[in-house]
């Protein structure tokens, strides 16, 4: 375990949790493998091993270590919860129990365990847009993940509506269809460069004005056909024309090859040619 050291900043991420007494085997032990792997999933999926390894260095009060304790702490109890009340006895598997406190009812554990799963996509959807932020993020793999589309965080899903379970489970199953919508509207309307740039500067927050315009309209677009099954055409060929009168702003699509299916060959009427017309 690199970020959650101790017991106390294992303590402060949990709420309503019993002071340990002398004797007491300390809580961060008991939670230590469920902490590694939570640690392990938060740098394969979200900071890459060198931006979480400088993470782990910033200091207490930095936002982003603060957001990122709490999802390797709210993961670690997700994954904890169900066994932390059962024990290896010589004769078996047993229920922890005192005079004082009974063990909770399944429907208890489960609506904690549901409870523990919303806190970590929480956390998920708070760290994201933090990232940008962090030593070396934007050139790992996991930025090259959220950035190859133009939603890299789970605000598409409350804009879709409708999910039920884990937001971040419902982020995955969106993200497929996100990016073959996205390729369709870069092959016919935005062309490949422009889109790829579009995304970059998405994910860095350093659009312009007028990029950004674009990017609000397509995002609609592609909001609009998951929840209908379609695109409106008509706005997407404002959208090209908008491109289309701001070539300053639009380089890499006034270059692409997309741009010639907006500007067909003119028509010249010669006496030479062979379908001449007076």
């Amino acid at each position: 375990m690199k970020l959650i050291t101790t017991d106390e900043q294992l303590r402060s991420n949990i709420p309503n949790i019993i002071a340990s007494v002398k004797g007491e085997v300390p809580f961060i032990e008991r939670l230590a493998l469920f902490l590694d792997l939570a640690e392990d999933w938060v740098k394969t999926t979200f900071t890459s091993e060198s931006t979480f390894n400088t993470i782990c260095g910033y200091t207490d009060s930095n936002n982003i270590k603060i957001l990122c304790s709490r999802l390797v702490v709210a993961d670690a109890l997700r994954r904890a919860i169900p066994s932390l009340d059962i024990v290896l006895t010589p004769n078996g598997f047993g229920v922890v129990s005192t005079q004082n406190l009974a063990p909770a009812s399944k429907p208890r554990v489960d609506r904690l365990v549901g409870s523990m799963l919303a806190h970590r996509d929480d956390c998920i959807a708070a760290l994201l847009p933090e990232l940008v932020g962090a030593s070396k993020w934007l050139t790992s793999p996991q930025a090259d993940f959220f950035g190859s589309t133009l939603f890299p965080d789970l605000g598409i899903v409350d804009a879709v509506g409708g999910a039920t379970g884990s937001k971040w489970e419902k982020y995955l199953e969106l993200r497929p269809q996100v990016i073959d919508l996205e390729a369709s509207l870069a092959e016919e309307w935005l062309s490949p460069e422009l889109l790829s740039a579009l995304r970059s500067q998405n994910l860095r927050g350093d659009l312009t004005e007028k990029r950004n315009v674009i990017v609000r309209q397509v995002k609609a677009q592609i909001l609009g056909y998951l929840k209908s099954g379609s695109f409106n055409s008509r706005r997407l060929a404002d959208i090209v024309n908008y491109i289309r009168l701001n070539e300053e702003s639009f380089k890499e699509w006034h270059r692409s090859e997309t741009a010639k299916l907006f500007a067909p060959p003119v028509f010249r009427n010669e006496k030479k040619a062979k379908g001449y017309w007076f």
